[in-house]
C-alpha cells in the first residue's frame, strides 16, 4: 500500500505544479518587426516627391485641394504648407484646371496630377518640381462595377496597363493610386465583384500599378452606428495592404479631418491624431488627409483641415512631430522589443536605431473587442539591461530596469522613447 500512496502524492504534486504554471501568463512573444520600405525607393524618380531619398523627409499630403482657392483670406497653396502639408494628391480635372495650375505655379505648391495632363507636365519644364507624380486612379477596386454599370477601364489589368503607359512616357515621376475598403480592410473581399483572376490576385495586380498607394477607410466617422470603430482600423488598412503590395512599396495612411460621409459622424482632433499615429505605428510611410465634408442635407465643403480651428492646430502639431521624427520613422525597424499591457490592450511598437541611439515608439492600440482602446500600464522589454529612457516631447524620463521599461498610457496615446 505504501507505493500507491507515494505515486498518488507525486501525481498530486505534478498536477498542482502544472496548474500553477498554466495560471501564469506567458511572456509576450516578439512579433516580426513592422515592415518599413527603404526611403531609397524614391531615388528612382528625378522629379518625384523625394528625388534624393532624403531620410529627413516624411511625406504629408492632402486629397484634391485647389492651390488657387482661398480660405481664411489666404490661397490654399500658401496655407497648407504652413501646417505641414506639402503636396496635394490630385488637382481636380475639369474646365477650371488651368486656373488651378496657375495657382500651383504662383504658390509653388506641389501635386500629383491626372495622367491626361502628362504632355502638359512634360512641356512645362520651368515648373517641373511642382508636378511630383500622377494620380492614375481613385478607388478602382470599388468603381470597377458601380451599381449595374460595369467599368472595363477600372479592372485590374486595365489599371496596370494604364499605369505602365504613364511610366513609359514619364519615368521620372511615380504613379499613385488610392484604393477603397475593398483592398484596405480584412473583409475587403465581401462585396467585391467581377473578379478577373481571384480576389487575392486582383488586389496584387491593382497594387502593382501603383508606385505609391493608399486606401481610404474612415473608421471613426463610419455611418454604420453598429460598426466597431476605433483608431486600430486605420492601422489594419496598412497591415492589409501590405499583404497585397509587398514589403518595398510606400503606403500612406489615409485620415479624414471632417465629415466624409453624408451620414455618420464628424471626427474630432483627438481621433485625427490617434488615427495618424496608428497608421504610422503599423508601417505607413506617409500621410494623406481627406479634408472634404458632406452632410445629409446636401451641403458640403472641402477644406475642413483649415476651416476647423481645433483640427488645424492639431494637424499642424502632429505634422511637425512627424517631420521632426522623420529620420527615425524612415530607419529600418528592428527586432528585440516586446510590449504587454496590464489589461490585455494590444500595444503597437516600432524599434529603431539612428546614429547609435535606440528609439522605441509605442501606442496603446485596439481591436474589435476593445475598439476604442483603454488606459493601461505597459511593460516594454528592450535590448539593454539598464539605463534611462528620455520620453521625447514630454519633459520626463523613465528608468530601464532588468531590460524592462514600464510606463502609463492613456487610450491610443503615443510615447516616443530614446535611450
Amino acid at each position: 500500500m505504501a507505493l500507491p500512496r507515494a505515486l498518488a502524492a507525486v501525481l498530486l504534486l505534478l498536477t498542482a505544479a502544472c496548474t500553477a504554471r498554466a495560471q501564469v501568463p506567458d511572456a509576450p512573444t516578439a512579433a516580426p518587426p513592422v515592415v518599413i520600405p527603404s526611403v531609397d525607393y524614391y531615388e528612382r524618380w528625378a522629379n518625384g516627391p523625394n528625388p534624393t531619398g532624403d531620410p529627413g523627409t516624411f511625406p504629408i499630403n492632402v486629397w484634391m485641394q485647389d492651390p488657387s482657392g482661398v480660405e481664411n483670406g489666404e490661397k490654399l497653396g500658401y496655407a497648407l504648407p504652413k501646417i505641414g502639408v506639402d503636396v496635394g494628391i490630385g488637382l481636380w480635372e475639369d474646365e477650371w484646371w488651368w486656373l488651378r495650375q496657375e495657382g500651383l505655379h504662383q504658390t509653388d505648391w506641389r501635386v500629383y496630377v491626372d495622367p491626361t495632363r502628362l504632355d502638359t507636365v512634360l512641356a512645362d519644364t520651368a515648373h517641373a518640381r511642382n508636378y511630383v507624380g500622377y494620380l492614375v486612379a481613385d478607388e478602382p477596386d470599388m468603381n470597377k462595377v458601380y451599381g449595374d454599370v460595369f467599368n472595363p477601364e477600372m479592372q485590374p489589368s486595365a489599371i496596370l496597363k494604364a499605369a505602365d503607359a504613364v511610366r513609359a512616357k514619364d519615368p521620372t515621376r511615380p504613379t499613385y493610386i488610392n484604393f477603397s475598403p475593398w483592398m484596405g480592410t480584412p473583409t475587403g473581399e465581401i462585396g467585391y465583384g467581377y473578379i478577373e483572376e481571384s480576389y487575392e490576385e486582383d488586389m496584387r495586380t491593382y497594387c502593382s500599378a501603383a508606385d505609391i498607394a493608399s486606401a481610404d477607410y474612415y473608421a471613426w466617422t463610419h455611418p454604420d452606428r453598429n460598426h466597431t470603430v476605433g483608431a486600430y482600423a486605420y492601422g489594419e488598412v496598412i497591415d492589409t495592404m501590405r499583404k497585397w503590395c509587398g514589403p518595398d512599396k510606400p503606403l500612406y495612411g489615409f485620415v479624414e479631418t471632417g465629415h466624409p460621409h453624408t451620414h455618420g459622424e464628424i471626427i474630432d482632433a483627438d481621433q485625427v491624431e490617434s488615427a495618424v499615429w496608428n497608421t504610422v505605428l503599423h508601417g505607413a510611410t506617409g500621410i494623406n488627409y481627406f479634408a472634404h465634408s458632406f452632410y445629409t442635407e446636401g451641403r458640403g465643403e472641402y477644406t475642413s483641415i483649415l476651416t476647423r480651428p481645433d483640427i488645424t492646430a492639431r494637424v499642424a502639431a502632429v505634422n511637425a512631430r512627424l517631420k521632426a521624427l522623420a529620420p527615425v520613422l524612415n530607419a529600418p525597424n528592428l527586432p528585440g522589443v516586446t510590449a504587454a499591457s496590464d489589461n490585455g490592450i494590444p500595444v503597437a511598437v516600432l524599434h529603431k536605431q539612428v546614429d547609435g541611439q535606440r528609439w522605441v515608439l509605442a501606442q496603446t492600440d485596439g481591436n474589435k473587442d476593445n475598439p476604442k482602446s483603454r488606459a493601461a500600464k505597459v511593460e516594454l522589454t528592450v535590448p539593454v539591461a539598464s539605463g534611462t529612457a528620455t520620453v521625447e516631447g514630454e519633459n520626463r524620463t523613465v528608468p530601464i530596469v532588468d531590460g524592462k521599461l514600464v510606463d502609463d498610457f492613456g487610450p491610443y496615446s503615443v510615447h516616443v522613447y530614446r535611450f
